[in-house]
């Protein structure tokens, strides 16, 4: 993703960050949903909030509010948990500790995994549809027509 150019214009970039954040976490719950019954297994996440909070700063950089930008790419600037490379998300997950701790040592909520899985599906699907819109629409000024 470059810092100027036909990429960088609305809230595509935003929304590629949303869908690279939504696909990558949507691997971890699966993998926290494969291993319900694991022992010892600690289901590992990265906090949608702090996700939220770097759009959130990155959005007042980018209208000249927020500090400038230390580590990370263009707007973005790197966090805790997540680290924004050239055209990449990598997050950094830590292991959740706030669900029932078993007698078999596994920490599992089968009801939140399950919510967290739908929830994020739902923000990767409109995320894709919003920037499915918007190249709809630079298509159609390309064209110079509807």
């Amino acid at each position: 993703m470059s810092d100027h150019g036909i990429s960088s214009w609305g809230a595509s970039p935003y929304l590629q960050r949303l869908m690279e954040y939504s696909w990558q976490r949507n691997q971890l719950l699966q993998d926290a949903a494969a291993n319900l019954d694991t022992p010892g297994f600690r289901p590992k996440d990265v906090p949608v909030e702090e996700f939220q909070s770097a759009m959130k700063a990155a959005r007042a950089r980018e209208t000249g509010v927020g500090t400038p930008v230390v580590r990370g790419q263009g707007i973005f600037a790197d966090t805790d948990r997540l680290s924004f490379e050239t055209g990449r998300t990598v997050l950094k997950p830590e292991a959740v500790h706030d669900n029932l701790l078993f007698h078999d040592d596994n920490d599992r909520n089968l009801e939140r995994i399950m919510q967290n899985l739908a929830e994020n599906a739902l923000s990767f699907r409109l995320a894709s549809e919003l920037f499915r819109k918007e190249h709809d629409l630079l298509r159609a000024a390309i064209r110079e027509r509807p």
